[in-house]
């Protein structure tokens, strides 16, 4: 592993972090409905105790379709950490045993510098060159061509060629021919969404961002309808600029007044849209995920108008 793939892997686990801090929070939510008493000061629903009762039948003081929901959800939850918690288990295995080799490497610096700071054998002749040499601290020759292929304690001995190929690709000159200056066509921006906000929640990062349901995706970072990968990219980005605390700037289209026709006026890209900034912290918070708003493909702009200036 790189210094580089060091990084990156510790960028991972700061993510998973996240997520697991989201995941605890959301947690802690749900258990906190679960076991508050109900408004009028009723027993709670519980996260284990019967929904019916003593004669069978559901109970009247409580939300039976939403007890369910909180409870099946608090499973998922469970499920989802316990996996997350592996995940970090294996992160931190991962990395520690890079640091490990890196250790390794350090004492094979440790003992360069001690063969450069070791006292250094006198002079030889060498017959093939007819000057004078020195020794150099991995043992080949100094001051003569092609020294560092040769060992100074035995002069004598044939010096270690390089492969043929490397010789012929070092020497081998290719012509190019005259260089010419292409300038790159210049093309103008046309603004495509590749996404869309399909709900937004109340209290959310989403919401405090300013994201609206409606609003047309047209890049998510660096996130764009070329690159997105069915919306990977997105789910990718998020964790990770939640673990550095770092805001995601996005272009959306927010549609500004409906379409006089009755037929378009139902679909979000009908209308007049106008293009907006906006940036996005995710980060945990009481509800489900780290930006509170539900995203799709949005794969059939045939309908798109250009927006307005």
């Amino acid at each position: 592993m790189t210094s580089d793939e060091d990084e990156k892997a510790k960028q991972v686990l700061k993510a998973l972090d996240v997520k697991r801090k989201a995941l605890e929070m959301e947690m802690a939510a749900t258990l906190d409905e679960l076991t508050a008493p109900s408004a009028d000061g009723g027993a709670p629903m519980g996260v284990d105790t019967p929904l019916t009762d003593t004669d069978g039948y559901p109970r009247a003081d409580i939300d039976i379709y939403r007890a369910r929901n909180l409870r099946h959800r608090l499973a998922v939850i469970k499920t989802d950490h316990q996996a997350l918690l592996q995940q970090v288990e294996a992160g931190l295995t991962n990395v520690s045993s890079f640091h490990r080799i890196s250790s390794s490497e350090d004492d094979t610096d440790a003992a360069e510098r001690q063969a450069r700071l070791a006292p250094k054998p006198k002079p030889k002749f060498d017959a093939a060159t007819g000057k004078w040499v020195v020794k150099n601290w991995d043992g080949s020759v100094a001051g003569v061509p092609d020294g560092e292929m040769r060992s100074f304690d035995n002069l004598t001995a044939q010096p270690i060629t390089a492969p043929i190929g490397a010789t012929l690709a070092e020497n081998l000159t290719v012509s190019q021919g005259p260089a010419v200056n292409v300038a790159p066509p210049v093309q103008e921006e046309v603004l495509v969404p590749f996404a869309v906000i399909d709900g937004v929640m109340a209290g959310s990062p989403a919401q405090s961002a300013g994201l609206h349901e409606g609003d047309l995706v047209v890049t998510f970072g660096t996130a764009h309808r070329g690159n997105h990968r069915n919306l990977k990219a997105i789910a990718e980005m998020v964790p990770l600029a939640a673990g550095d605390h770092k805001e995601i700037p996005l272009t959306v289209l927010r549609r500004t007044h409906p379409d006089d026709n009755p037929e378009d006026s139902a679909g979000v890209e009908a209308g007049v849209h106008t293009t907006i900034q906006i940036k996005l912290q995710p980060c945990p918070w009481t509800g489900r995920g780290l930006l509170g708003c539900h995203i799709k493909a949005y794969t059939d702009p045939s309908d798109y108008r250009e927006p307005s200036v």
